[in-house]
């Protein structure tokens, strides 16, 4: 049985929450940033789900699923997701609607700018059977607490929008999601604003086939970094991937160890993520991830491991005005 005696179940759900990350940003667009709502000419559904740290059981796990759609005829975009994030051994669980709009801009034929906002609707709750209060133990071991300060649940709307430019092979984006500092607090009377999640993420894509035309090239590597900053919190993602035909594979790295170190022996270092994926001929692309642990944690968390299935169908292609569309995908 867990053993958490109601002071420090108290401060842990007192503490501001941080939100769950993928390593395959860019396979959970929406999430990443409302601007990238309807980026291809096709339809989307997404999948993904991360457990992080199975080595200490039960992990973190989190699950999402979207969908979304471009309007071409009036370079919109719109889509929802639902996220579910479960936190430890707490019972602490997170679920999340989000419905995106993007509006895009035309510079010229292959340069244009997104922007894009979220109205978010987020349930947040604790199992209290995973602890043991004193309350409990006083009164012979009860089955149930009567410590009233405790909230089952909360429920609140989360803000965000993002912007984001790009070219055929450039792109560079930003987002901000809890513009309107929901609290989270599961006390009475608790104060827990939800910080601000700020996000910058950037990449560039061109041919290492010979070819000088990207849109030929059958083999093309893309550089990418994702800065997220969250409170006292942030972490920076920079690496690489290749596509090669129907295959895809990447290094990434995650840490900002020569910036920042939180406390003294602690530096900034979490992971090396390794990526592989295949897209199938009717455009069904599937992704796996694994995190190297670096972090003083070390291999005994066993990293982390993400799968992503991606599919895409087909628009009307008399409908497209443009061909150039945001490269930012997985």
């Amino acid at each position: 049985m867990r053993y958490a005696f109601l002071p420090l179940v108290l401060a842990s759900l007192i503490a501001r929450a941080q939100d769950p990350q993928f390593s395959q940003w860019y396979a959970a667009a929406q999430y990443l940033n409302p601007a990238l709502t309807g980026n291809t000419h096709q339809d989307r559904i997404a999948l993904n789900y991360r457990l992080q740290w199975p080595g200490v059981q039960p992990g973190y796990e989190t699950y999402m699923a979207a969908y979304d759609h471009r309007f071409s005829t009036v370079n919109a975009g719109m889509g929802g997701f639902v996220l579910r994030d479960k936190a430890g051994t707490t019972g602490l669980t997170t679920t999340t609607f989000g419905l995106n709009y993007a509006y895009e801009a035309r510079i010229n034929y292959k340069r244009a700018i997104r922007f894009g906002t979220r109205l978010g609707y987020t349930m947040r709750g604790v199992n209290p059977s995973g602890y043991l209060f004193a309350d409990q133990v006083i009164r012979d071991n009860a089955a149930q607490t009567i410590e009233p300060n405790l909230i089952p649940s909360v429920n609140y709307l989360d803000l965000a929008a993002g912007a984001l430019y790009f070219s055929e092979a450039f792109w560079a984006g930003v987002s901000v999601n809890h513009l309107n500092k929901p609290n989270s607090s599961l006390m009475v009377d608790g104060d827990g604003p939800m910080e601000r999640r700020m996000s910058a993420h950037a990449g560039y894509r061109f041919p290492i086939d010979g070819q000088r035309n990207l849109a030929r090239s059958e083999t093309r590597m893309t550089l990418a970094t994702h800065y997220k900053m969250q409170g006292k919190w942030d972490q920076l993602d920079l690496g690489a991937y290749i596509d090669h035909k129907q295959l895809t594979g990447g290094l990434w790295y995650r840490g900002l160890p020569i910036v920042k170190a939180y406390a003294p022996g602690y530096g900034n270092n979490e992971a090396v993520i390794l990526m592989a994926g295949y897209q199938t001929e009717n455009q069904l692309r599937f992704v796996y991830s694994y995190d190297i642990t670096i972090s003083k944690l070390t291999m005994r968390s066993a990293g982390a491991h993400e799968i992503s299935l991606i599919y895409e169908w087909p628009a009307n292609t008399k409908k497209r005005k443009h061909k150039i569309i945001p490269c930012p995908k997985f």
